[in-house]
């Protein structure tokens, strides 16, 4: 996939790897990667499927439900390109913490539900399950941040929780926060992110 590696000013903080929502790119996240840890080194993807001209990480219907089989091809390349990139840009892939919005969450959630090793931190921006059914091994040393709305119009709230629960009961260590907005990202999400992100280094 297309992508930019930003060097960090501090190389002892986690890196971030930012997944843009439907429609964007490997600048979208930038500035909330600014807000969240401005000192970290980033890697940033653009999502290599098109959905009539717009980015996406993976393909869905015209109903908007999930090609399941592009979900799972693409989340083994987004955490094979990764590993691939570590070496080159002098980064630690197990110390990563994803971070996505929308589709971009959708595929990192994929990719810790299903592959053991894959993220073992993300920072969830409106995300949701897949609705496939789920291997069952432990994500106890799995920590992930997730925000939703309760007026989301693209993922419900069973759907968030449904996420959140899916998560908890293999054991992950889920901080959730709630705002009354839709499917838009707000600076009190960032923020709370932020807090989080300084939160693991302590």
């Amino acid at each position: 996939m297309e992508h930019i590696f930003i060097q960090g000013k501090n190389r002892e903080l986690m890196p971030l790897v930012l997944l843009h929502g439907t429609g964007g790119d490997e600048q979208s996240l930038l500035q909330l990667a600014e807000i969240i840890a401005p000192d970290a080194s980033v890697l940033s993807f653009r999502g290599d499927v098109s959905e009539n001209g717009a980015n996406r990480f993976f393909a869905r219907y015209a109903d908007g439900s999930f090609d399941l089989a592009s979900l799972k091809e693409k989340t083994g390349s987004l955490i094979a390109e990764v590993k691939e990139l570590a070496p080159k840009y002098e980064f630690d892939a197990a110390r990563v913490v994803a971070v996505g919005y929308s589709n971009g969450a959708n595929i990192a959630a994929n990719a810790i539900l299903t592959n053991d090793a894959s993220f073992q931190k993300a920072i969830l921006f409106h995300a949701m399950p897949s609705g496939e059914e789920m291997p069952d091994f432990a994500l106890n040393q799995t920590a992930v941040f997730v925000t939703a709305g309760v007026n989301d119009p693209l993922v419900n709230a069973a759907g968030s929780q449904a996420l959140i629960d899916g998560l908890q009961a293999r054991g992950a260590d889920v901080a959730a926060l709630w705002t009354e907005n839709g499917h838009n990202l707000t600076l009190a999400e960032v923020e709370a992110a932020r807090d989080w992100y300084v939160a693991q280094h302590d």
